[in-house]
């Protein structure tokens, strides 16, 4: 498709033009004595044509066109070689790069369509190729680990779960959960399944920064692979917990003894009789709340009641407890029973379907769990608590408090089947996602997921300090954005130097050191590289088989074939030489 003609040569068109008609007319001149006869005026137009064949060959005449700059390969790790062979065959000639991260490609410049070959490129260099055609292919299949999670700060005391995931996982290999010393503190053997989950908890015994070990072991004790697992145990504070029965249950019970346990102060009242009531202190609890005032429950970081004592609350009571949520971040956790999920939304902030499913699954191994038939609904402000991706429970904000609820009933009777890790967890996740969360005057969070060696460290800090500065263990100073939206919002990017453990601290205030974990190349590997595949299904698509890529075109000047007007001025000479000698 052409849109007009032009002249390469453009500026010597005037010019040629001139020395054309010049040549033009020297020739008429000369052939003047002879305008009578009729060869005259061949001679004449074959004069003619062959000036303006040469003209032609000096400006240069050229068409615009549309045109594609080509295909093109992009290699990255974890190709298919087979794969390539295929593109190679088909597309002759074809242009081919290998991806090396953090490095800006060469054959961008004579390619518009790109095949993806290979587990994609890293999140920080998928802006390169986004004014291109893509057609990502994907890479060889990703052994070994592809997920592994687990919290990386605990409170002394409490349990390390760790939930990972192994893609095909070999027979008589065992999973090893090991301490910083390389002791093994829980183990799982491997299935053949094509992915199996794995579910590995452990108590540390000391506070401090470790690095425990996620080993992979044959039949014969040989270490297949070693990751290693960066946690911080802190020194937990006690919580105050109050609890409120309208009677004694065993749910009430176990949980009372789980959280004492723990080392919390809890104080449970449960009533006998209209206006008595039974008081129990553990851990240094003390003074006997009867009614509710903002007084005497901002002291509280949680507070458990059952349905109810929560419905029974007179007004005063009610108000008391949401001014304790909304000014002093007070969490309330209400028991469930049947007559919860009967509450209008006037008497309750959460509302239900009911959904007829009365048993999930849940824990690795499977386990079953009694639940209500019902559901929470979804709505704006109910935030979901999920369990191995099953919602068991929900809260609602309330300023700067939390009220929550579960579906879940009777989880004692995990306790009774000798599932005490199940139960710890889950209620560890439930009432940890409500309770007061504790001031802080800075507090840090991690975006990058998996940090390394010379490559993007992104975090966020939060402070109601004004121009804060960040610093390295360096003393490289790090510069922050502003969040506009919320002004007590920083964000900043550090390339890590060194693996291992890393800190980085505001300038004025090192008390707040924030403390990291960098992998080496050799580490989180595979991971990784399923972290990266994702990334790239997602901005690329995925594309199964060697289809024509839609590529983008644009216009540029392609010249017309000179051998056309040196044909017609050879023909023209030759037969300027040759007529002399015919007339003759």
């Amino acid at each position: 498709m052409s849109d007009g003609s032009v002249f390469i040569n453009q500026n010597l068109l005037w010019p040629v033009i001139l020395v054309g008609l010049v040549l033009w007319g020297v020739f008429i001149w000369k052939e003047w004595s002879q305008r009578k006869e009729r060869r005259f005026w061949v001679k004449l137009v074959a004069a003619f044509l062959a000036i303006v064949s040469l003209v032609m060959i000096v400006l240069k005449p050229s068409t615009w066109q549309k045109s594609t700059s080509g295909k093109g390969i992009v290699l990255t790790e974890g190709y298919r070689p087979a794969q390539l062979d295929s593109l190679k065959s088909i597309y002759k000639r074809i242009q081919t790069e290998e991806y090396t991260k953090g490095t800006p490609f060469s054959i961008l410049k004579d390619v518009d369509s790109l095949f993806l070959l290979g587990q994609g490129l890293a999140p920080f260099d998928v802006w390169r190729l986004q004014d291109k055609s893509i057609a990502f292919m994907g890479g060889k299949k990703i052994e070994g680990w592809t997920t592994i999670s687990h919290e990386n700060k605990i409170p002394f005391g409490e349990k390390l779960h760790l939930n990972a995931k192994h893609s095909n996982p070999k027979t008589g290999h065992w999973a090893i959960l090991a301490d910083n010393g390389g002791n093994p503190l829980d183990s799982v053997s491997f299935e053949e399944v094509n992915e199996q989950r794995i579910q590995l908890s452990a108590e540390p015994k000391a506070s401090g920064q470790f690095v425990y070990r996620l080993l992979e072991k044959d039949s014969e004790g040989n270490i297949i692979s070693e990751e290693p697992l960066p946690i911080q145990v802190v020194e937990g504070k006690p919580l105050k917990i109050l609890m409120v029965n309208t009677f004694p249950t065993f749910e009430t019970k176990y949980l009372k003894n789980f959280l004492t346990d723990k080392g919390h102060q809890v104080m449970a009242r449960t009533q006998l009789t209209k206006g008595k009531y039974k008081f129990e202190y553990f851990n240094g609890a003390s003074n006997p709340i009867y009614g509710f005032t903002e007084e005497n429950l901002k002291e509280y970081d949680l507070l458990v009641i059952d349905t109810d004592s929560y419905i029974a609350l007179g007004r005063s009571s009610k108000e008391a407890m949401e001014e304790a949520m909304r000014i002093h971040g007070l969490g309330v956790f209400i028991q469930p029973n049947e007559s919860l999920f009967r509450l209008t939304q006037r008497q309750s902030p959460f509302q239900f379907d009911r959904d007829f499913i009365t048993e999930i699954t849940l824990g690795v191994p499977v386990q079953s769990a009694q639940k209500y038939p019902f559901e929470f609904k979804n709505d704006v402000r109910t935030q979901k608590i999920m369990i191995d991706s099953v919602q068991v429970a929900a809260y609602v904000p309330m300023e700067k408090g939390k009220i929550g609820a579960t579906v879940l009933q009777n989880t004692y009777q995990w306790i009774l089947d000798g599932s005490e890790a199940l139960y710890a967890n889950i209620w560890t996740q439930i009432l940890k996602s409500i309770t007061k969360e504790q001031k802080q005057k800075i507090a840090w969070k991690a975006i990058t997921e998996t940090p390394r060696i010379n490559e993007p460290f992104e975090f966020e800090v939060r402070t109601s300090m004004n121009g804060i500065e960040v610093a390295t263990d360096e003393g490289a100073h790090i510069p922050l954005i502003q969040n506009s939206l919320v002004p007590s919002k920083w964000k900043g990017v550090k390339y890590p130097r060194k693996s291992g453990w890393n800190t980085i601290e505001v300038s004025n205030d090192t008390v707040s050191k924030f403390s990291y974990f960098v992998f080496d190349k050799n580490q989180r590997k595979s991971i990784t590289l399923s972290e990266r595949l994702k990334t790239n299904y997602w901005e690329f698509g995925a594309q199964k088989g060697f289809q024509r890529i839609a590529s983008s075109s644009h216009k540029e000047l392609e010249p017309i074939s000179p051998i056309w007007f040196y044909m017609i001025l050879l023909l023209c000479l030759g037969w300027l030489w040759l007529e002399p000698k015919l007339g003759n």
